[in-house]
């Protein structure tokens, strides 16, 4: 578990995504969740070294396998939080959706595999609609639309810490994914963050950063907007500028994942660039 700023701490989880922890006199706020048991529990021992109470609340920035698989690893006693949407979606849990996104890593602990296809996800108790201001053992935070990376996307924000969690509105240092995504809109959510002016960054996965990332994934997005202002994805892959997808992936490291998986990535997300899924 890594410091950020005041209350905040982050667990880096890859394969998976960041967990934002906050912790307050009342209990610790988790925003988006590990994977597996062991990674909750660790969770739990850090807080208890650190001198703080165990996780007690639940939420989430966007309902995506890899951030909700985690919801019911905390105990009965855990308030889980999130939007309606949120709720109407963790309601339909699929575990093919599980599997498909299982397959594109390697994993080293089999006994991990098994856990997350037996998953039992874990809807909001505590549902709301917008925008949601919790003050917790003296800590604020604040949940709010930040939608881009899907339409019902929220970011996290810890006023008195300066410590902003995006969710996957930002990566640092890994290809965003951006098959469900209106890039529009998204580009929007991104001057949003710059208005916040937050200290720190706790993005979705990677790093915790500062604006350089956030520069960085914009530069990638409008590129991709430009290639696809040239291409018709009625024609095939080959019609796409030569080098311009390889110019693309060069961006971000691949992470072990298989080039021709993440080139097609690639595609499919400037197909997205003038194709909104939303």
């Amino acid at each position: 578990m890594e410091h950020v700023k005041g209350s905040v701490y982050v667990e880096l989880i890859s394969p998976g995504c960041n967990v934002g922890i906050i912790a307050t006199a009342k209990g610790t706020l988790i925003v988006d969740t590990p994977l597996v048991s062991r990674q909750a529990a660790a969770i739990n021992d850090a807080l208890l070294a650190a001198g703080h109470r165990p996780v007690r609340f639940i939420s989430f920035t966007h309902p995506h396998s890899d951030h909700v698989l985690g919801s019911n690893l905390f105990g009965e006693d855990a308030l889980v939080i999130g939007t309606r949407a949120m709720y109407e979606n963790m309601a339909k849990h699929d575990p093919a959706v599980v599997k498909a996104w299982i397959e594109t890593w390697t994993w080293e602990n089999p006994d991990d595999v098994r856990e997350m296809m037996e998953a039992r996800v874990t809807p909001p108790e505590v549902v709301f609609e917008g925008e949601l201001t919790l003050r917790l053992g003296g800590v604020e935070i604040w949940f709010f639309p930040l939608p881009g990376h899907l339409a019902e996307h929220l970011g996290v924000l810890v006023p008195e810490a300066g410590v902003l969690i995006t969710g996957d509105t930002l990566f640092n240092g890994h290809h965003p994914y951006m098959g469900q995504g209106n890039f529009g809109v998204w580009l929007k959510s991104l001057a949003k963050i710059r208005d916040l002016k937050a200290e720190r960054i706790i993005p979705g996965h990677g790093p915790v950063c500062g604006y350089e990332a956030l520069d960085k994934q914009q530069r990638y997005m409008e590129r991709m907007m430009e290639i696809r202002a040239k291409w018709d994805p009625a024609e095939d892959e080959d019609a796409i500028p030569a080098g311009t997808v390889d110019e693309l992936l060069a961006f971000y490291p691949l992470h072990g994942r298989p080039r021709a998986m993440m080139r097609g990535r690639v595609v499919e997300s400037i197909r997205v660039a003038g194709d909104p899924q939303f």
